[in-house]
């Protein structure tokens, strides 16, 4: 890295990633990669999983590079990105632990459910507690949308109502989902672990 691109702010480095210049995306790489693996590896523990999620965030930095906003912090998109990728990789292995107790109590493993099936259930299952505790409105519109795959636009012709009513409802609810799982899920690993 040259000592001219040291001391170019990220914000303009941003503008230039925007403008494809593979050098000040270098410079930006430079600058954080060590940064984002060892903040990683603290809540990891391992060295594959960190370097994996240092390429992660920077390969989806490169390939959303077009979107990206020169106001906003580079550093801060980055830090989000790994704080979500280590929110899953954890919500993972929380969810194979548990799957793995649960067999071995069982004395042998005769369920033919994959991972993916019982992450799949648990999650639907939270969803719908979730969902039942809207108000009726909301739940029609999410239940809508959702589980008979009607557009937004649809879903305000059958209940008589605005789209932007409809987007609204929908984001306030998708909303409080991510929200409710997100907790729910620190939760279970706060029980899990401690």
């Amino acid at each position: 890295m040259s000592d001219e691109n040291e001391n170019i702010s990220d914000n303009l480095l941003v503008i230039r990633i925007k403008n494809d210049d593979k050098t000040a995306f270098r410079t930006l790489y430079d600058r954080y990669n060590k940064k984002l693996y060892f903040f990683s590896l603290k809540f990891l523990g391992n060295n594959s999983e960190a370097e994996e999620l240092v390429q992660s965030v920077f390969i989806n930095v490169w390939e959303n590079r077009k979107s990206l906003d020169s106001t906003l912090s580079v550093k801060n998109y980055a830090y989000k990105a790994a704080v979500n990728y280590i929110y899953n990789y954890l919500k993972k292995k929380a969810i194979r632990a548990r799957f793995i107790e649960s067999e071995t109590v069982k004395g042998e493993i005769h369920s033919n459910l994959t991972y993916e099936e019982v992450f799949y259930h648990d999650l639907e299952r939270s969803v719908n507690t979730i969902v039942e505790t809207l108000p009726s409105q909301q739940q029609k519109i999410f239940k809508l949308s959702r589980y008979e795959g009607l557009t937004n636009k649809e879903i305000a012709s059958r209940l008589d109502l605005s789209v932007r009513t409809v987007e609204n409802q929908m984001y306030r609810t998708l909303k409080l989902i991510r929200n409710n799982l997100k907790e729910g899920f620190i939760l279970s690993l706060m029980l899990t672990f401690f």
